[in-house]
């Protein structure tokens, strides 16, 4: 009786009014202290950060390492005489490879055979899942750095109505502070938010808590609480029937060596991805990716920065009609264009990557990506002073 007369107390409208009170002051100090507290965190650990050939697999941790890698690399980049900045999505992270296996690792091994003598470093900045416009937010981040050349990849992916209906994957590069102010504009001019994407932001912008969440979990917990707790529950189950789940993971890896082998795997895999190849038109005037690409293009001519672009292939024995169709194959048109006419020197690899280099619609094997390596170095070399392998 004792216990249940301290909860009908506790439980009394003036009780609850006090813990909403402490509730409400404990978050309003917080929200206060965060800045502060950020600031502090990454000034630690400035001390201590070593970027090492790309950012993390998990969003919340990209977000938090983002600041800390571009220090790092501001602090590192004078012990090199070559500083090449890679910038992209997935493709060019090197999703499904080894750290040592991306399109940029390759091309630090091929540029350093071609400079010899020369100390190179090819830092990978891609982020997966990027678009355009998120590759437009993290350039315009990036502007403190004094690479000898950067380079970007473009992904045909991205200009599809999926990506249009939300052209920017992750609004903290263009919320979070930092973002020069003409940069700022040129994203509120090509993506004009409207409605619940305007609320969010304005929680985003104004109450750090909310907008610094992906931070603060990875801080907290190394990534989203709710993965933390699926690694919970997979150790408890691994302990209680270790031989089920150890022959679930051995299935998986054994069929992921050769994912697409038949053609059913194919038509399954095309069928996840489909909704990403829209043959509606890419229209230059409307399209945010397509304007994000422009003002990419012509900040890297307006900047004095040297450069250069490619765009990724995709896979037509996964994708066949969706990508091999008049209507797509136009828009392919459309938007290589663009990039040819840039004043940045181009690369298509479009139409002309092997199917047996693919890993799966997009991504490249090991192999791919040091093909595409080789074919970039031998572009770049000879514009930073190098010559042939």
């Amino acid at each position: 009786m004792p216990d249940l007369e301290k909860m009908r107390r506790f439980l009394q409208p003036r009780s609850l009014k006090r813990v909403f009170a402490i509730t409400l002051a404990l978050l309003l100090l917080a929200e206060i202290a965060m800045p502060s507290l950020l600031a502090e965190y990454y000034r630690r650990r400035s001390r201590s950060y070593v970027f090492h050939e790309r950012l993390p697999r998990s969003f919340e941790r990209i977000h938090l390492d983002l600041p800390s890698a571009i220090d790092y690399i501001r602090q590192n980049e004078g012990r090199y005489d070559v500083n090449v900045l890679f910038l992209g999505d997935s493709v060019a992270y090197g999703a499904g490879t080894g750290e040592r296996e991306s399109i940029p690792a390759y091309l630090e091994e091929e540029l350093a055979a071609r400079l010899p003598g020369r100390k190179v470093r090819v830092w990978n900045l891609a982020v997966p899942g990027s678009e355009p416009g998120d590759l437009y937010c993290l350039l315009r981040r990036v502007e403190g750095l004094r690479p000898d050349l950067v380079v970007a990849d473009f992904n045909m992916i991205f200009y599809g109505k999926a990506s249009i209906e939300d052209p920017i994957a992750f609004d903290w590069l263009y919320l979070d502070g930092g973002l020069p102010e003409d940069a700022a504009k040129a994203v509120d001019r090509i993506y004009p938010r409207r409605g619940k994407e305007r609320i969010g932001e304005f929680f985003a912008r104004h109450w750090q808590l909310y907008g610094k969440r992906e931070v603060i979990n990875a801080v907290l917990f190394g990534s989203h609480p709710r993965k933390k707790l699926e690694e919970l529950v997979r150790g408890c189950l691994s302990s209680i029937a270790p031989a089920v789940l150890r022959s679930a993971t051995t299935d998986e890896a054994a069929g992921a060596e050769k994912p697409f082998e038949d053609a059913e795997a194919r038509r399954r895999q095309r069928e996840r991805v489909a909704f990403m190849y829209s043959p509606a038109p890419v229209d230059p005037a409307t399209n945010e990716a397509y304007l994000f690409t422009k003002e990419i293009l012509e900040h890297l001519n307006r900047s004095g920065q040297r450069a250069l672009v490619f765009m990724t292939d995709q896979n037509v024995e996964i994708l066949g009609d969706l990508i091999t169709c008049a209507a797509y194959e136009h828009n392919v048109r459309v938007v290589d264009g663009l990039l040819r006419r840039g004043p940045v020197p181009y690369i298509s690899f479009y139409g002309k990557i092997p199917s047996w280099m693919f890993a799966d619609h997009v991504h490249l094997t090991a192999a791919g990506n040091r093909h595409v390596a080789g074919i970039l170095a031998e572009q770049l070399a000879p514009m930073l002073g190098g010559g042939e392998r």
